[in-house]
């Protein structure tokens, strides 16, 4: 999918008119001021639908429909952006994305030609850059030959290998028994294979149909079950065709020779550094001023546990119950599970001796004020029981606060004239907007940060049935930030 080239023209203040009025256009709001003072920035973009600013536009694309990650953006997007941002006179132009995902900003600016840098702490977004970047180098004429031998052994007639499914709690009946079977006799094959690189791409292959074999569905906050998993349901969900295993490892790997054998002779792996973690820490350890570009898009501050809709490629991939509890505190917070962090990410900062860095930029959270109005609603709804999970008003709380240092140390780490493009959703709960545009925009202002735009999909998103049912039909904000580092 093409992109029409970016043109810049002035903004000219258009944006949706159908915010909560106790929101965000109250006129004696906070979040009403903050609106006021960034209309000018906002800008309807008739070329970010929600097939480029998702993973549709990626799911044919070769490499990247290998695993199917509905939280990363297209390929399109990232090379429409960094179109929009490259100097030509530049000899080297280094792009950054905090929040790497399944490695899209990475890869497309690798292929561009760009050295790229991505810090990643989900185990599933690790596996699948480590995939793509492994199969622009794996050898083609291996690959060709491990399969061809897959071919002539019937996988659903074996009995059991070795193998056995690292099940979880949360996994447990999640395949037919005969899938089972047919995976263990397949990853038994996989661990005879011994070129590193092929072997890796087999063992994805099998990472990548999980889904598809299974009686489960990802349906946002959690998996869905099948009714037919004979699991004590509330519901009859019938997820429709459940495939057999065979006959989708095959259909896998002959997807991935097909892309192997269409690649160009680009190596991505000179090109990319992958850093596994936290962003929150990774990020503190990067020096000044050291990246042109960050494209990238944080979870969303809406109650998605990824621990949860990923269980069965996070249980493939051998973390164990508590290892899951552990991930899951240290992701972004933007569960209701999370606790804070401020009192370990405060000591974090001083033991590194930037103790003032963080009290400057907690000072800027403590300040912002269309924050701490929705987050007070909030908390006056729970308190008169009105909410439907008493965490929400801490799960908003951390989230901000988290971005903010975010936000405060993506200022710090771009170079002057340097670009921060930013893919986000704004959230309603209890009926109350937050505007999370304007709130990270306006914290980005306080860490030196510029807001060239605010740029609106041409379509929102709609809000839950529950939420329509209680407080209106709304449409909320998709947006991407454009910040500036003054040069």
């Amino acid at each position: 999918m093409m992109l029409a080239p970016l043109q810049i023209p002035a903004p000219h203040g258009e944006s949706c008119e159908t915010h909560d009025p106790r929101g965000a256009l109250a006129p004696d709001s906070a979040r009403g001021a903050l609106y006021r003072e960034y209309a000018g920035k906002f800008e309807v973009n008739p070329s970010l639908n929600r097939q480029v600013v998702s993973f549709q536009a990626n799911k044919e694309r070769p490499f990247y429909r290998w695993i199917k990650y509905k939280e990363a953006f297209s390929s399109d997007l990232v090379a429409y952006l960094l179109a929009a941002v490259r100097r030509n006179d530049d000899s080297e132009f280094l792009v950054l994305d905090p929040f790497a995902g399944a490695g899209t900003t990475l890869t497309t600016a690798a292929q561009m030609g760009y050295k790229a840098t991505g810090i990643e702490i989900l185990p599933i977004g690790v596996g699948a850059i480590q995939a793509r970047i492994r199969g622009h180098k794996a050898n083609e004429r291996l690959f060709e030959r491990r399969l061809n031998r897959l071919r002539a052994l019937p996988l659903d007639s074996l009995g059991s290998g070795s193998y056995r499914f690292p099940h979880l709690k949360i996994t447990r009946g999640a395949f037919p028994e005969e899938t089972e079977r047919a995976m263990s006799a397949y990853m038994d094959f996989v661990e005879s294979i011994k070129d590193e690189d092929v072997k890796y791409l087999f063992w994805f292959a099998c990472l990548s149909i999980l889904e598809e074999t299974s009686y489960t569905r990802k349906d946002g906050q959690y998996l869905r079950w099948d009714a037919r998993s004979g699991r004590v349901l509330k519901s009859r969900f019938n997820k429709g065709e459940i495939h057999d295993f065979r006959p989708s490892i095959m259909r896998k790997l002959e997807m991935m020779l097909t892309d192997i054998r269409r690649r160009n002779s680009h190596s991505l792996e000179d090109r990319i550094e992958l850093v596994e973690g936290s962003c929150l820490r990774e990020l503190p350890k990067i020096s000044s001023d050291s990246f042109d570009c960050v494209i990238t898009s944080p979870p969303y501050a809406n109650r998605y546990d990824y621990t949860r809709t990923y269980a069965l490629e996070i249980a493939f991939m051998g973390l164990d119950e508590t290892s899951i509890k552990t991930l899951r505190q240290a992701l972004l917070s933007c569960t209701v599970e999370n606790k804070s962090k401020r009192d370990q990410l405060s000591h974090e900062y001083a033991v590194s001796g930037r103790r003032q860095f963080y009290q400057k930029a907690a000072k800027a959270f403590d300040n912002q004020k269309a924050a701490h109005e929705v987050l007070e609603i909030l908390r006056e709804a729970r308190n008169e029981g009105l909410l439907n999970n008493s965490n929400i008003p801490t799960l908003l709380d951390n989230y901000l606060f988290e971005m903010n240092l975010v936000v405060w140390e993506l200022a710090r780490v771009l170079k002057p004239g340097g670009t921060v493009f930013m893919v986000n959703d704004n959230v309603r709960y209890h009926g109350e907007e937050v505007p999370v545009d304007l709130i990270l925009s306006d914290l980005a202002v306080t860490a030196g940060l510029h807001v060239e735009r605010i740029w609106l999909l041409p379509r929102g998103k709609g809000n839950s049935s529950q939420q329509m049912g209680k407080h209106g039909r709304t449409e909320i904000r998709k947006c991407i930030y454009w910040w500036s580092k003054p040069a």
